[in-house]
């Protein structure tokens, strides 16, 4: 697998860490394809074998009501839940990915790309890195974003946003856990660095040439 996989590179992190944006960045300055783990999610609830894929086929939209989502939990079983869900996805997220062409070469992005997943497939911590974001950040950034965005069609909107928030620190300090147990680097993102930095620093870890490219330099991190 290996093999079939070395010309994808990848990038983890939870929500709110600007995988999405990075990925694009740098998908744009090498002539790359991208891979979005988040936009292939009803692609891959509509492949679930129910008994093959059980966490995913809890989660489903018809499974579950938005106030089960976001309510029926504590953070610590929604972040256990989140993992199983996107741990079963990944399978199908390395499906995708060998279905594309190899050339040229592919940034793959998502927060299903969990450490402990990836580290088997690659040859060389150099083929994916995971960008974390700090908790002041995270909070903002939720803050910001007005997420989840379905959280005023609960009956308690401030504890849903409280229950994600806190469900995705807690997948951060199992990312950054996992990372190290398996020697993988890790970009903190605390906003200090704009977005073209953190691309930088992730075209560096890569390897990849540096081109001078600042027609992003006005984005701003998020997913």
């Amino acid at each position: 697998m290996q093999e079939a996989l070395a010309h994808v590179l990848g990038i983890g992190g939870p929500p709110d860490s600007g995988k999405t944006t990075v990925a694009t960045i740098i998908a744009e300055r090498h002539g790359l394809q991208e891979y979005h783990f988040d936009r292939h999610e009803m692609a891959h609830f509509g492949r679930l074998d129910p008994e093959r894929h059980p966490a995913l086929h809890a989660a489903h939209p018809d499974r579950m009501t938005t106030e089960q989502r976001w309510l029926g939990s504590s953070p610590e079983e929604m972040t256990h839940d989140i993992i199983a869900c996107w741990s079963e996805r990944f399978a199908m997220a390395l499906d995708d990915l060998l279905t594309m062409p190899q050339t040229p070469g592919i940034v793959a992005e998502g927060p299903g790309l969990f450490p402990e997943l990836v580290a088997p497939l690659i040859d060389s911590p150099q083929r994916a890195i995971w960008l974390l974001p700090s908790e002041p950040f995270k909070r903002a950034s939720v803050a910001g974003r007005g997420k989840p965005g379905n959280r005023h069609e609960t009956s308690d909107p401030e504890r849903a946003t409280h229950n994600l928030t806190e469900r995705d620190l807690l997948m951060t300090a199992h990312i950054r856990r996992t990372a190290a147990e398996h020697s993988l680097r890790i970009i903190e993102v605390d906003g200090k660095e704009g977005v073209e930095a953190i691309a930088e620093r992730v075209d560096a870890h890569f390897g990849l040439p540096r081109i001078s490219c600042h027609h992003h330099e006005s984005s701003t991190l998020g997913r």
